[in-house]
């Protein structure tokens, strides 16, 4: 795996939904925590269903340049 942040090795592994299309996050131990993506993923796990979740997904993306 590749991060698409950086480019190094990643360690991070995820796949989030913008509407109905999967898109894989890859990234590396630094990148993952400068973007927080654990924040981001606990965000999205925790947001309301519809619009708040679209939100959260977008937040995300825009985060790792997706």
């Amino acid at each position: 795996m590749i991060c698409i942040v950086c480019r190094k090795h990643a360690t991070f592994e995820h796949t989030v939904f913008k509407g109905t299309s999967p898109v894989r996050v890859t990234l590396c131990q630094e990148c993952s925590g400068k973007v927080g993506a654990d924040a981001h993923l606990e965000k999205i796990k925790t947001a309301a269903k519809g619009d708040a979740k679209h939100a959260a997904v977008d937040e995300f993306l825009k985060a790792v340049g997706k």
